[in-house]
């Protein structure tokens, strides 16, 4: 590429922000092009694709299945044809589905483009595009094209966070459509000097990857490691907006957990600015290989019988962000609110003051809507709209309240400020600046205070994005004890090691303090399986949680098939 060609483009309204509806069309993004004195070539965006459990869920994309598998989305055929993006199943039936529709518009096509699409009531949306990265999959076959499967599926896991906000991001990936680099390589010292971490794949695809010459590899593959941006690596910040540690999240990285993307065997980087300090100020390490702007190859191993096969990922999208940012979340998502010692518990408005109460409860009170107020966030539970959180005087040892929502107090906005290398967040009461906080062990019924803050862990509460369904299965909760299920459910059937059931279509509890091996679950399709609180696949061998209090509680929601049946050993 010649000096005069290139330059750095600035998405300013960008793929985070496309999450939201005027009247029927998506809000189109401003691509801007400053030549000035930049010399770089990579692209300034936002993230904040909602993952709700990964990509998974309402998005799309599960470990079980890639996008394109059961979502009305096929890479045999152009995104614009009937068969490319079906208007009456998947994708775009839902306003989930229609935002991960958003982003893979906007990484696909470029920047003066757009995809027109009805959902299945003949409503049209138009998606803008923005990046480019396989602008032919408008009204082509792309489903062997290696390039376009690899940077889409790149670019839509580099937007993906688990609390659904918008994180300014500087990206950096070599791929070429013909025409040019849509993306391209270069660093922002100024505004991005933290190297996130890398991400890379096919998550369009489910089974054998033979389409892209990786037969050995089962999709979809959703791979991610690790930056050297952060004093310890990237700590796992990765991996918690992923939401890889989620049950049945499809993120993994390959190289082992926190390993850095520049340790990978067979890695190649691009470097910009030369080798030398390359890393930026506070990483992890500066080794002799240095940190590159991004990889034109990553490998992975995968196993075919008894062979080894290495295969390169030449397509791979890196991230470089700002240790400190401003979060900003999206209104057009519900959240839950948990304190990041205990995540099974959430912030229950359902009595005044609030409470920690069990997620399972599946409890409307649990769930929040925000909104901005002159930079700060009101809270306002989805069951009561004109009620918000109020921190009262806002004193040491004041309790968080629920109180008519008046639009001026300050007690009832709050401050977001990020914790970025765990991916929580302190919440601070407008009027007094001080930080909430639970107890040191946070326990069901736990009062949320209002404390001087410290940036300590009880003072720090994960923000999730979620898509509550008043129709899902709840919980009678426990009365409290030392046993397995004694938070979550009354008397439990004990079970032991070995043991089958067949449940019919009741709610029941089991629980038992043996060292299982393993599980399968048959027929659970319409009704929900928690083993600990983690949720498991209808048809499928258990993922089995860590014990709680010494054993495993399993949980089967009412409603389904009579002939769903269970078994452990």
């Amino acid at each position: 590429m010649t000096e005069t060609a290139k330059r750095t483009i600035k998405i300013t309204v960008a793929l985070g922000a496309i999450v939201g509806l005027v009247g029927c069309t998506d809000q189109s993004s401003n691509l801007e092009a400053m030549d000035g004195n930049h010399t770089d070539y990579a692209v300034s965006t936002l993230n904040g694709l909602s993952s709700i459990n990964g990509l998974s869920s309402i998005n799309g994309l599960s470990s079980i299945n890639g996008l394109s598998s059961i979502n009305g989305l096929s890479s045999i055929n152009g995104l614009s044809s009937i068969n490319g993006l079906s208007s009456i199943n998947g994708l775009m039936t839902t306003a989930g589905g229609r935002r991960t529709v958003s982003y893979l518009v906007k990484c696909a096509l470029a920047a003066n483009d757009s995809l027109v699409k009805q959902d299945q009531y003949g409503t049209s949306y138009t998606f803008a595009g923005g990046v480019g990265l396989c602008p032919e999959w408008k009204n082509g076959d792309v489903h062997a094209n290696m390039r376009c499967l690899e940077a889409v599926s790149a670019c839509m896991m580099a937007h993906v966070n688990t609390a659904g906000i918008h994180v300014p991001l500087w990206l950096d990936n070599g791929s070429s459509t013909g025409s040019g680099y849509p993306i391209g390589w270069g660093i922002d010292r100024v505004n991005y000097p933290m190297q996130e971490g890398t991400f890379f794949g096919d998550i369009m695809d489910t089974g054998s990857l033979t389409n892209i010459g990786k037969p050995a590899v089962n999709g979809p593959a959703a791979y991610f490691c690790d930056g050297a941006g952060f004093p310890s690596g990237a700590a796992g910040v990765v991996a918690g907006r992923l939401g890889a540690s989620q049950v049945n999240a499809p993120y993994t990285n390959p190289f082992g957990a926190t390993a850095l993307c520049q340790a990978a065997p067979q890695s190649a980087g691009y470097f910009s600015k030369g080798i030398t300090g390359s890393c930026p100020p506070g990483s992890n390490a500066n080794p002799m290989q240095g940190c590159p702007d991004g990889y034109t190859q990553l490998s992975t191993v995968a196993k075919s019988g008894t062979t080894s096969i290495t295969y390169a990922w030449n397509n791979s999208i890196t991230v470089w962000r700002n240790n400190n940012y401003t979060p900003v979340f999206d209104t057009g998502y519900q959240y839950t609110i948990s304190p990041a010692a205990n995540m099974g518990y959430g912030i229950d408005s359902g009595s005044s003051p609030v409470q920690l109460y069990d997620h399972t409860a599946n409890l409307a009170s649990s769930v929040y809507v925000m909104a901005t107020s002159g930079g700060k966030w009101t809270l306002s539970p989805i069951n009561a709209a004109g009620k918000c959180l109020d921190a009262g005087a806002a004193a040491n040892g004041t309790a968080v309240a629920l109180a008519a929502c008046n639009g001026s107090s300050l007690s009832q906005q709050f401050t977001i400020a990020a914790d970025a290398q765990s991916g929580n967040f302190y919440v601070k009461a407008g009027n007094t600046g001080r930080c909430l906080q639970v107890a040191a062990t946070p326990v069901r019924g736990g009062n949320v205070t209002v404390q001087d803050c410290a940036n300590t862990v009880p003072q720090k509460f994960a923000i999730q994005a979620t898509d509550y369904n008043p129709s899902a299965p709840s919980y009678v909760v426990g009365s409290g004890g030392t046993d397995p299920c004694a938070t979550t459910c009354n008397s439990p059937t004990i079970i032991p090691q070995s043991y089958s059931a067949n449940p019919g279509t009741s709610a029941v509890c089991y629980q038992t303090t043996a060292s299982l091996q393993g599980g399968q679950a048959n027929n659970f399709t319409g009704r929900t399986l928690t083993i600990n609180g983690h949720p498991q696949s209808a048809n499928g061998q258990f993922v089995l949680p860590p014990k709680v209090n010494g054993g495993y509680c399993i949980q089967v929601g009412a409603g389904g098939l009579s002939y769903a049946a269970f078994s452990t050993w």
